[in-house]
């Protein structure tokens, strides 16, 4: 989301340059470092930027007297509408997508963020890896990677740290189809994150795959789809496995579109 491209492309769908950013740091259990990073973008374009801390307060860091540590205090329901209300632009950080759609089921923000996107004068979402899946039905995640847990085992060796495999889960389904972010990268176990979706699709014939270069975006904005290469030559890829054929189908989808047409969610299968 630092890619000023990308960034171009919210303003344009927020209809403002300097849209009110609520940033929903979950799958990062809402490390500032973190935040820092990954809100660079809407930084350099002066945007106002809100944080909404929802993740479980680690005990590690809360302070060694617990005598004296706060009880943790969330947001109640009406108090986050009031957030998503007030905003407009919706961004999750990357991380582990899992406990965000967990966390988000239990304070209620799940519902909060399907009904917003139901509307039609609604905020715009956006977000990259863990901000990427969690808007679609399912995603190719990478939540068991240890080193994503809110608690990591100081422990684990290298080789334990590398030993796990990506698991297909819910998001928010407000896009139908599984999302694979990082589609172009070799992840921290070794794998290349298109190689390692395939069987995944394999094992959801006739259902969409929607890859996602580490530096393009997939962009949604009523029926109507476009990518945009963040960088020159990032793409984002359709794929399917045909259960008549028995052939992986594979549809590169950039942002120049030779016979002047345009991409639409109905055309790609995601409606």
């Amino acid at each position: 989301m630092a890619l000023p491209k990308v960034i171009q492309q919210v303003q344009a769908l927020a209809q403002t340059l300097t849209p009110k950013v609520l940033y929903l740091g979950t799958p990062s259990y809402d490390r500032d470092d973190i935040f820092s990073i990954q809100t660079k973008g809407f930084q350099n374009a002066n945007c106002p930027i809100f944080k909404l801390d929802l993740s479980e307060i680690s005990t590690a860091t809360a302070g060694a007297d617990t005598s004296t540590r706060a009880t943790p205090s969330y947001p109640t329901v009406d108090e986050m509408q009031e957030r998503i209300d007030d905003s407009d632009v919706i961004m999750v950080s990357g991380g582990n997508t899992l406990y965000a759609m967990n966390r988000w089921k239990h304070l209620g923000m799940d519902s909060i963020l399907k009904n917003a996107a139901a509307k039609d004068d609604g905020p715009v979402f956006c977000g990259g890896s863990a901000g990427a899946i969690c808007w679609f039905e399912k995603g190719n995640s990478d939540s068991m990677n240890p080193m994503t847990f809110l608690h990591p085992d100081p422990n684990l060796t290298e080789e334990q740290k590398n030993d796990w495999d990506y698991i297909s889960m819910n998001g928010l389904g407000i896009l139908k189809g599984l999302c694979v972010p990082h589609y172009d990268a070799k992840q921290h176990n070794g794998s290349m994150r298109f190689a390692a979706s395939e069987k995944m699709v394999r094992d959801m014939s006739d259902y969409p795959c929607i890859g996602i270069d580490e530096n393009a975006a997939f962009v949604v904005n009523g029926d109507v789809v476009r990518v945009i290469e963040g960088v020159k030559g990032a793409k984002c890829y359709k794929k399917l496995h045909n259960s008549i054929t028995g052939e992986l189908e594979v549809s590169i989808l950039g942002e120049d579109i030779l016979d002047g047409s345009s991409y639409s969610l109905s055309t790609l299968g995601l409606v």
